[in-house]
């Protein structure tokens, strides 16, 4: 008897996002896997489309990894017990996914048309539950997220006041007073974080991706966690 090793290579050409999804649902319940497989297949494949094709990635990534990244944020945005979700929650979610694992790898003008493009709906053959924006306002649906009770939340109420310590003089590369830019990156990298997956952040020079970072990891324990920086900067 002979025995042969081989690879099989499927191209991203001839399998698209619908069986990675469908392998993560496999782990879900059915009553949200029916829900989650609906709301993506009415309108997932025109929006990611309309992204490769329209809009420019700030960095090179397949397919199959922005799938990854939105069962990831999904995962990490349903509640692993206790509440059940209705379908009006779930299409939150999903925009609110749509917009962070697609829209995170653009700059602000793409990430303005990736959202014009999603309002769009009835051009489009779809319609979604997006946060309604005033008209006198500079708000985008960046600036919302999806509030435990299933309602558009506006990320500035998340935002906590800030209070100079009295008893020491901080660092000052170590001070990171909130607002929604760096409140909303933080509960990013702890939706990845707190499944024990990886987190990259991409962004131009004087972002704060490190002092988010050292933020947030100063917030361990040293005793259990190690943590070490490499500066490739220079």
């Amino acid at each position: 008897t002979v025995s042969r090793n081989g690879m099989v290579f499927m191209s991203s050409s001839g399998l698209d996002w619908s069986p990675l999804l469908r392998g993560w649902l496999n782990k879900r319940s059915p009553s949200e896997r029916d829900i989650i497989l609906s709301i993506f297949e009415e309108s997932f494949s025109n929006i990611l489309r309309f992204a490769t094709q329209s809009l420019n990635f700030k960095m090179d990534i397949l397919e199959a990894v922005i799938v990854r990244q939105a069962c990831d944020l999904l995962e990490g945005l349903i509640p692993s017990e206790g509440a059940t979700l209705s379908s009006n929650h779930f299409k939150k979610l999903y925009v609110f996914t749509v917009i962070w694992s697609i829209g995170a790898l653009l700059e602000w003008d793409d990430r303005i048309k990736l959202q014009h493009f999603m309002q769009s709906g009835d051009e489009n053959s779809f319609q979604l539950d997006m946060p309604a924006l005033p008209e006198d306002s500079d708000d985008t649906v960046y600036d919302f997220m999806v509030d435990a009770d299933g309602s558009w939340a506006h990320w500035n109420t998340k935002v906590e006041d800030w209070v100079y310590p009295s008893d020491e003089t901080p660092e000052y590369g170590s001070i990171l007073v909130p607002n929604v830019d760096n409140v909303r990156t933080e509960f990013l990298i702890n939706l990845i974080h707190k499944q024990e997956k990886q987190v990259l952040l991409i962004g131009e020079q004087g972002t704060a991706k490190t002092v988010m970072i050292n933020s947030f990891l100063a917030r361990f324990n040293p005793e259990v966690h190690m943590n070490k920086g490499f500066n490739f900067s220079s």
